[in-house]
């Protein structure tokens, strides 16, 4: 059995789009920041706290980059993550969930590992001034 995973990510700019399909771009651009190594973009995509839910387990850090460890995940193989399924299962006006399941691939495209996960969104509005 495969390890499923809750990411809790709090998105401020594409989940904030009346769109119905942005929690799943959200996702994609995760994925491909990810790929990228690109830490800002990382930082600034999800909230913070970042919190990852495994197994039951709950991790927190201040944000995202505090949580990635590339040199890890380059010394075990991975040269990038492919995304199979983006699926929606849930939204309303200030949430949402994505069941995706994607597989980590080293140099040479062998697969290294496939997980399933559950992203929630959750919208964040903030209040600028006085009531």
């Amino acid at each position: 059995m495969k390890p499923l995973s809750l990411i809790l990510l709090l998105v401020s700019v594409i989940a904030n789009s009346s769109d119905p399909s942005a929690p799943q771009v959200a996702i994609q651009k995760y994925f491909e920041y990810f790929n990228a190594k690109d830490i800002d973009s990382l930082n600034n995509a999800s909230g913070q706290p970042f919190t990852l839910i495994n197994g039951g387990k709950i991790s927190k850090w201040s944000k995202y980059g505090d949580a990635v460890d590339f040199g890890g995940l380059e010394s075990s193989g991975w040269a990038y993550s492919r995304i199979h399924q983006n699926k929606l299962v849930y939204q309303d006006d200030t949430t949402a969930m994505v069941n995706i399941n994607f597989s980590r691939y080293d140099s040479t495209d062998a697969l290294i590992s496939t997980s399933d996960a559950i992203c929630l969104f959750v919208l964040v509005q903030c209040w600028v001034g006085e009531l």
